[in-house]
């Protein structure tokens, strides 16, 4: 079930496009997630990367590490919200293990994952 499960989302992912290019061959740990969360925030706020919702507010650029926070793991991989009081809205960004950055929305749904 795994397997099919980690299939689904590789499949999802490579579909998906790929924004931001963070991953390495080895897995890192939940607090380098939240960080290249974070960077992934700054650049979204920096410039338009094609994810569907244009170019965030300046505000996404000083959120404070309380408001970044691992939201759920998987077989390969993590979601991580990043919540921006200022808007009053949570940005979810989905990487794989090795922090390779597939995907971000508002809704927190990802095609193919659970």
């Amino acid at each position: 079930m795994n397997m099919i499960k980690s299939a689904i989302i590789a499949l999802a992912c490579s579909l998906s496009g790929m924004a931001f290019s963070h991953g390495s061959h080895t897995p890192v740990s939940p607090a380098e997630a939240l960080n290249i969360a974070k960077y992934v925030a700054v650049k979204l706020s920096e410039e338009d990367r094609g994810m569907g919702f244009g170019k965030l507010d300046e505000s996404w650029n000083s959120i404070p590490e309380d408001n970044i926070n691992l939201d759920k793991t998987g077989p390969g991989f993590y979601i991580v919200t990043i919540e921006n009081g200022r808007e009053e809205r949570t940005l979810y960004v989905l990487m794989s293990n090795t922090g390779e950055v597939y995907d971000a929305n508002f809704s927190g749904k990802f095609e193919g994952v659970e």
